[in-house]
């Protein structure tokens, strides 16, 4: 369902709003129209008629309207009065049989009752006389509206449909709402019925931060829209009702959830009719979340109630129940029946449900139904949670485990263990990915925490919250301290927080950090690998960056292996980290993926975000440009999800360089602009980097040479907030070739010293190979340059396919330009090609100029791309998934989806392959692996 922001505040109902248009848009054309919305209550179907009645104001219809009313509901043809009324004064009268009939119907005479099909026809006469006077401006037609027509009485209802049978070109509308369940008279084939299920999270998150004010944290929106069934009117009550912090997650939000007035009117009034045995057995129900029958029965029978009370309850259409299962009429019923219930009667359903699920303790419902009957501490109760937590936990339900342990220490009567469980819910709603619940419990506990060892691992937590979305200098100083508490008691653990200090430096472009990082790990005592590859890797760098680059990639070299032998996915990623500083993206590749597979693995949606931040990048440079595209939407996904906006402002900057690499101007501008937006304000050094080599690379490929170089020398001054080294370094070859194609020889020199300092004593092919195309384009002559490239093309081994493109390009121009067409020619198809493969239309297309200009037909190559023209990037990770043999549990569980999901995509993927079944896929896949690059 969509979300739209603009039609009369109403949010996830497009396709609604479009269904009641076209009624309306009939009646001007002369056309009858009919429809009934049906839902619970709270679904928004009143604010629907009210968007009828303005659009039909606006386009100039006669209009009637209705609202039932239940102590009306009884009065024959009340609702037709109702209706009619503004019509008798003003309209000539119907045939004289039909008008004493409608006078008798109306009570305007002392007349017997009438004959009913007189009346009908007479209401019939009535409204189509309406629609031919039109409106007050312009186009004949009339529309009527009638609300909570499950009150309106039976013999108008019957009228109505009497009028409906034969209104089908008068130019006439009904439009009726009626809250579920309605009654049987408008059971009726020849009305078109529209349900109105409940918002979507996407369309409850708008609403909730329309009436709160403020954007909710994504599990709370998740969890609001769970418990309400994306009721529109208690999701707007609850928008007002709940704090600032509850919705952005920052405090749990309270059990039960607190009722608004309307809410509470709109779902009790049938409850509170009912004897009180019927509504304390639909409590019971209610406090019973499974909804196992068994269960809520054997609790009756503790409460001294018989089964029976169910059968009455069901019997008012309230609840239902299908084999073993109790269901409400709706999620926002069931929410609403047990928050709307005193605490007294709330705690005696709670005890007896306890009583009865405490052999099947270990999910955890036991120990649910005491807490929710606690009145105080309560250790036995605070321990049961704990353990449910620990069960929940071992199968990767990190939310459930944090709402588990949050409880716990809420119930917990000892401060010291209060903060031990504090901190242990702190670090699951992290793994969770719940940033702001994090920092709440993590305030929390350290108001009573007193042993450094939990007080440097609460600093720790804090300061990885505020590295992904808060101030960097802030989580860098948390980090720090969190280093120097630990240092004593738990060395492994201080090295880690030096390692994540490290990263709120590097995400900042400060690595002048780097060297007081370094000697904090040296005095580090253990000697285990963690921390002498902590020690490595931080000090390798700092050399990196003060220029003594064969001291660094000993160091680094040795961190790297030291990381393998200790398996910490945090050290081993910030090896990956370590190899970029020298430029060994594959070594990088492979060891960022490590990480990001174990954090999918294990279900630590907090970390997987970061990782994919650089596995997304080594992709694309690796040329598998769709992937790379769907794995910086998903982080960017899920960044923006578990409230890491700082990881969220590098993921956008990455997704801009990605479509200045398909030419997409459009879209590479707004991500930059987006991400340097959040990067500057937050001094997001390798963010404001990224983004800015993202519009230089763009103006290159433009030829727009001088823009570029201005970029480009903004991008190479690494200075904190505004910069970062690895981007200055990574971009040194860009300059290089903006500087001397605009003509600015000394910049250019200056570019190629600095890379030569950076890169000349790498072994690494790929990248002597760039120091060699750089000085092909410095050189003075044709000859000279001809003799770097074909150094630089020998040495490109392929893992960067777009830098090998850029060079055959390259090459292929200045061999056109030497008169060497024939040489030419192979160089720039084989570029023109890559280009084509990867997306990379504007150079693809600068190599076909190319071509022509050796006398060759080149044609366009996007029929080459495959599936890349047709499917999305998320759609080409998914049939990837499928054809290697993963299930679509498993491709679920990898890309954070749903196996519903999955199948949804796969049944669009199938048709625009051409196929029909895995096995076609399978085949395909394996014929041809580029076509799903």
């Amino acid at each position: 369902m969509s979300i739209n922001h603009t039609h009369d505040g109403l949010y996830g109902r497009d396709t609604e709003l479009a269904v009641i248009d076209r009624v309306l848009d009939g009646v001007t054309a002369g056309r009858g129209g009919l429809l009934l919305l049906h839902g619970e209550p709270g679904s928004g179907k009143s604010a629907l008629l009210e968007h009828a009645q303005r659009r039909a104001t606006g386009l100039g219809t006669a209009l009637l309207e209705v609202r039932g009313a239940e102590e009306e509901s009884d009065c024959a043809f009340a609702g037709l009065h109702q209706l009619l009324r503004p019509l008798l004064p003003r309209l000539p009268a119907p045939p004289a049989e039909q008008a004493e009939a409608l006078a008798s119907a109306l009570r305007l005479t002392g007349a017997p009752p009438a004959d009913p099909a007189l009346v009908s026809m007479a209401a019939l006469s009535l409204l189509t006389s309406a629609a031919a006077e039109g409106g007050a401006v312009g186009p004949r037609g009339l529309v009527c509206l009638l609300d909570d027509v499950q009150w309106v009485d039976r013999p108008t209802l019957r009228t109505l449909l009497f009028a409906a049978r034969r209104l089908r070109s008068d130019g006439v509308a009904l439009l009726l709402a009626q809250r579920d369940p309605g009654p049987e008279t408008l059971e009726d084939p020849v009305l078109p019925r529209l349900a109105l299920p409940g918002l979507d999270e996407n369309a409850a998150t708008a609403l909730l931060t329309a009436v709160a004010g403020v954007r909710p944290a994504a599990a709370v929106a998740r969890e609001l829209t769970h418990r309400t069934g994306g009721n529109t009117l208690s999701l707007t009550e609850l928008g007002t009702l709940l704090t600032a912090r509850q919705i952005q997650g920052e405090e749990t939000l309270p059990v039960p959830l607190p009722l608004g007035p309307r809410t509470r009117r709109a779902f009790l009034g049938p409850e509170r009719a009912l004897p009180e045995p019927v509504r304390l057995a639909l409590l019971v129900a209610a406090a019973e979340e499974s909804g196992d029958l068994a269960t809520v029965a054997a609790a009756l029978s503790r409460l001294g109630l018989e089964p029976s009370c169910l059968e009455a309850a069901e019997e008012t259409g309230l609840i239902t129940v299908v084999g073993r299962h109790i269901a409400f009429a709706g999620p926002a019923l069931r929410t609403a029946v047990h928050s709307g219930a005193n605490l007294a009667r709330r705690r005696r359903c709670h005890l007896a449900l306890a009583e009865v699920v405490r052999p099947h303790e270990r999910d955890g419902r036991w120990a649910g139904h005491r807490a929710a009957a606690a009145l105080g501490p309560d250790e036995e109760v605070a321990g049961e949670l704990q353990r449910a937590a620990a069960y929940a936990r071992s199968r990767a339900q990190y939310a459930t485990a944090a709402d588990l342990l949050d409880r716990a220490a809420r119930l917990t009567p000892d401060p010291a263990r209060r903060t031990e469980r504090l901190l242990d819910a702190a670090r699951t709603a992290w793994q969770a990915g719940q940033a702001g619940r994090t920092e709440h419990l993590v305030r929390d506990a350290l108001a009573i925490a007193d042993r450094p060892v939990v007080i440097g691992r609460l600093l720790q937590l804090r300061g990885a919250v505020r590295m992904r979305g808060g101030v960097l200098t802030d989580a860098y100083r948390a980090l720090r301290a969190a280093a120097k508490a630990l240092a004593a008691d738990v060395p492994d653990e201080a090295a880690h927080c030096l390692i994540q200090a490290a990263e709120a430096a590097s995400h900042a472009g400060d690595p002048g950090r780097f060297r007081e990082l370094s000697a904090a790990a040296e005095r580090l005592a253990g000697g285990t690998p963690m921390t002498d590859g902590t020690r490595l890797l931080l000090t390798g760098i700092d050399r990196v960056v003060a220029q003594d680059i064969e001291r660094g990639a000993e160091l680094i070299t040795a961190g790297v292996d030291a990381a393998q032998r200790s398996g910490d996915p945090l050290l081993v990623g910030w090896a990956g980290v370590g190899s970029l500083y020298l430029g060994e993206a594959a070594t990088a590749f492979a060891l960022f993926g490590q990480v990001a597979e174990a954090a999918r693995a294990s279900g630590h949606v907090g970390v997987l975000p970061s990782n994919l931040e650089f596995t997304a990048q080594l992709e694309m440079f690796s040329g598998r440009m769709a992937n790379a595209e769907a794995l910086t939407d998903e982080g960017l996904r899920l960044a923006r999800e578990s409230g890491q906006e700082n990881l969220a402002a590098i993921h956008l900057a990455r997704r801009a360089f990605m479509c200045a690499l398909r030419g997409d101007e459009r879209q590479c501008r707004e991500a930059a602009d987006e991400a340097l937006g959040t990067a500057l304000r937050r001094r997001i050094g390798l963010a404001v980097a990224t983004a800015r080599h993202a519009l230089a690379c763009l103006a290159l490929m433009r030829g727009a040479y001088p823009e570029a170089l201005r970029l480009l020398e903004q991008v190479a001054v690494a200075e904190p907030g505004s910069g970062h080294p690895i981007m200055a370094f990574f971009s040194l070859p860009d300059r290089i070739e903006a500087a001397v194609r605009s003509g600015e020889r000394q910049a250019a020199e200056e570019a190629l010293e600095s890379l030569e300092r950076w890169q000349a004593r790498s072994a690494r092919s790929e990248a002597r190979a760039l120091l060699a195309r750089s000085r092909a384009l410095l050189a003075p002559d044709d000859t000279t340059a001809i003799a770097h490239f074909e150094e630089a093309v020998s040495l490109h081994s392929g893992s960067v396919p777009i830098e090998k493109a850029r060079t055959e390009l390259y090459f292929g121009e200045t061999l056109r330009r030497a008169r060497r067409r024939r040489d030419a020619r192979a160089h720039l198809r084989s570029a023109a090609a890559t280009f084509d493969r990867i997306g990379a239309a504007p150079w693809a297309e600068r190599a076909r100029q190319e071509l022509r200009a050796t006398g060759e037909s080149a044609r366009a190559g996007a029929s080459t791309r495959g599936t890349g023209e047709r499917l999305t990037p998320q759609e080409i990770r998914i049939a990837r998934l499928a054809a290697e043999g993963s299930t679509n549990k498993e491709i679920a569980a990898q890309l954070f989806l749903s196996p519903r999901t999955v199948e949804y995509h796969l049944y669009k993927i199938f048709p625009r392959l051409g196929i029909t079944s895995r096995t076609d896929l399978a085949r395909l896949y394996f014929e041809d692996p580029l076509l799903f690059d």
